[in-house]
């Protein structure tokens, strides 16, 4: 595998003499620092793993870090103008995204996001020490999920990181007359472990660590030895419980930067549980782990990054909310409040909709016009029909009817060389066989659940199609060059985040949306998304009332169906899709509105089809 990092400037490179080893200072970025002491830590063998690294511009927050080839092998330097440093040009598909980033032998397959990477790095350790299996959580789950539906992750990859970075800028001339507020995601940790220990199979633990017989809580409430039973906070040893995961080794490599800034006394002192939590990390290894951080970041390198502030400590404070969980996971909410409510009231949802008719456009979609299809299914493989994808079979001839009208209009769209992705691609119905249909175009199947696209992937080795490269990433890690993008029932807002990524190419698109109900303002995506819909003094919280109402689509052949509600919903979905469509024709796109071949395949049914004419 080829590992690849951001780093901002060589600050000396010693050349082995002999036989010694090779010797590095680099300034890198946290999200960088934290691979590496991973990937040191777990002493990856560097032939299985390569590390190389790619220039980037510096940021605010820079850490000097000291290689040894000893431990990291032979490094790789991209994108250097010093002739005397090694200089390549860089052909791997892993840096089509966001770093850090991870690549097979056969730079098929990528892993972007530090999550993604440091449970890559974790099963490579696994698979040489097996006893370290654990580390992976609960049925390997350990931050499987993406930050972008998880709190957990989210906070590992992204949060604690940005925590870390604002507690080294403090200015450590600050006044003692000035109060430093200590960031929020400290005072989020900090209740989190305060909270009773939540575990999968729960009693399977009491049972082992206090040596009992037990199934139930009434059973463990009957328990008359204060020896026996269980104390739920108490046992909330680690991030994730009672036993260390990644996820610890992550967050404490994080707060070991936290701690020498800071220092253990006003640590322990203002988050107590994080204090207890870190003693907790470091003893089980024999402090190993903070024996590596130290080794490859010393503090008399990095003096002026890592100045002890402990002296202030007397106007530092910290705020621990009162209510707080990094278990539940992250539901998107709108945040509108008072009078930005939605209505769900009908007579308010028909007065928005007269709202609607005075915008000056034409809204609805269009009757299928593909009257065959440009391919027969009975000529297609097993492994690149829905039937492949383990389907249910009441489901499979649905999917072929969802399936055919988008592969129709790609098929028809794309010429010899062009790439194509599939956005959200899941278990990969609709890449895979447009991959089998287009030998001579490449397809990037983009998904951030590891499970769907390892079942991806196993139908593909099956199949022997050579023109796939698989994306393990959120969406907005993907920054890779495309002609066409495709998306069949993108969840929501990534829709539109799929679209934006069309836009910056000026890429063709097929897109089939969903779940219009999920619709939410992101830093990069504002609704309404066109000019004109802006302008039409449609409120917020109408245009989102009008997404809620999208979903009340249901199947018109049933019997208990609201007719009417489901007509109006299907309108609905015209009003935010001749939005998006508007959004598009803005930056010189053709669009056309369509309908699925076969309506009644799916409630979600409309179609977006994008073609770049500027």
């Amino acid at each position: 595998m080829k590992l690849y990092l951001t780093y901002h400037r060589i600050v000396q490179a010693r050349r082995a003499e002999s036989s010694g080893p090779d010797l590095y200072r680099l300034d890198v970025p946290p999200e960088s620092y934290v691979v590496l002491a991973l990937y040191r830590y777990f002493e990856i063998n560097s032939s299985n793993v390569e590390v190389h690294f790619v220039q980037c511009k510096a940021s605010s927050n820079v850490l000097l870090v000291v290689l040894s080839s000893s431990s990291f092998g032979k490094l790789r330097f991209f994108d250097q103008v010093d002739d005397e440093k090694q200089t390549t040009s860089i052909d791997d598909p892993a840096l089509f995204c966001q770093l850090p980033s991870i690549s097979s032998r056969d730079s098929t397959s990528i892993v972007s996001g530090l999550c993604g990477v440091c449970r890559l790095i974790t099963q490579e350790h696994v698979s040489r020490d097996k006893s370290a299996v654990g580390l992976l959580g609960f049925k390997g789950n350990t931050l499987v999920a993406p930050a972008d539906a998880s709190l957990w992750t989210k906070f590992c990859e992204l949060d604690m990181v940005r925590c870390v970075g604002k507690i080294l800028n403090f200015e450590s001339s600050y006044a003692a007359a000035n109060v430093i507020t200590l960031p929020d995601e400290l005072g989020q940790l900090e209740r989190h472990l305060q909270q009773p220990l939540k575990s999968h199979n729960i009693y399977k633990l009491i049972n082992l660590v206090k040596n009992v017989r037990i199934s139930s809580h009434g059973e463990h409430c009957q328990l008359t030895d204060a020896e026996q039973r269980f104390d739920f906070h108490e046992n909330h040893k680690f991030a994730e419980g009672y036993e260390k995961t990644l996820a610890d080794i992550m967050l404490f490599i994080c707060l070991e930067l936290a701690e020498r800034r800071l220092g253990k006394e006003l640590l322990s002192v203002k988050v107590p549980h994080v204090s207890g939590w870190f003693e907790r990390v470091d003893h089980d290894d024999a402090g190993k782990l903070h024996q590596v951080c130290h080794e490859i970041l010393p503090t008399m390198d990095n003096a002026t990054t890592l100045a002890n502030i402990s002296s202030l400590a007397a106007t530092i404070q910290v705020k621990v909310p009162q209510e707080f969980s990094l278990y539940k996971s992250d539901t998107k909410k709108l945040n509108l409040k008072e009078d930005q409510i939605l209505t769900t009231n009908q007579a308010e949802v028909l007065e928005i909709l007269r709202k609607v008719e005075a915008i000056r456009t034409d809204i609805g979609s269009e009757v299928n016009d593909w009257e065959t299809n440009l391919f027969e299914w009975e000529s297609i493989p097993l492994d690149a029909r829905p039937e492949g994808g383990k389907l249910p079979p009441a489901r499979i001839l649905r999917k072929r009817h969802q399936l055919e009208s988008l592969v129709n209009e790609v098929v028809q769209l794309a010429t010899d060389g062009n790439v194509i992705v599939d956005f959200c691609s899941g278990t990969g119905h609709l890449g895979i066989i447009l991959a089998y249909l287009l030998p001579r175009c490449h397809i990037y199947l983009l998904e951030n659940k590891e499970e769907s696209q390892q079942r991806a992937k196993e139908r593909v080795v099956r199949l022997g199609l050579s023109n796939v490269t698989f994306f393990q990433c959120n969406l907005d890690y993907f920054t890779a060059r495309f002609d066409i993008g495709v998306s069949l029932h993108a969840c929501g807002v990534a829709t539109d985040i799929v679209l934006e990524k069309c836009f910056a190419q000026k890429a063709h698109f097929v897109s089939c949306p969903c779940c219009y109900g999920k619709l939410y303002n992101i830093e990069h995506v504002a609704y309404p998304r066109s000019h004109l819909f802006q302008q039409s003094g449609l409120l917020l919280k109408e245009y989102f009332c009008i997404a809620h109402c999208a979903d009340q689509t249901h199947d018109l052949t049933s019997d208990r169906t609201n007719v009417a509600k489901a007509q109006q919903g299907f309108h609905c979905m015209d009003v935010i899709d001749r939005d998006r469509a508007l959004r598009a024709e803005e930056l010189g796109y053709r669009v056309l509105r369509k309908r699925l071949k076969d309506e009644g395949c799916t409630p979600k049914n409309r179609l977006l089809i994008g073609i770049f004419t500027e």
